[in-house]
């Protein structure tokens, strides 16, 4: 019976947790565009959005990142362009 329970709220943590998955992760869209219709990348972990060949975008982690269909998709996020690379 123990055993039993065990199982159920593994189960329940489980699902929970899957369906929570990025709730409350910065994204650009709920579906995910194929990549080549964003312009920009950024962090989950930063406030800075980069063009995708930039050095510091490749250091992103791809679980981190965050993609953007424009300049105004960043900036309505409350992303700033990079300095190093100099997104519009």
């Amino acid at each position: 019976m123990v055993k039993q329970k065990i199982a159920i709220l593994l189960c329940v943590l489980f699902l929970f947790s899957a369906l929570t998955t990025g709730c409350h992760s910065k994204t650009s869209t709920s579906q995910p565009l194929q990549q080549s219709e964003y312009q920009f990348v950024g962090s989950i972990h930063s406030n800075k959005y980069h063009y995708p060949t930039c050095e510091w975008a490749q250091k992103i982690k791809p679980e981190n990142r965050i993609w953007f269909k424009d300049k105004a998709d960043a900036r309505a996020q409350g992303y700033v362009p990079c300095k190093v690379c100099s997104p519009p």
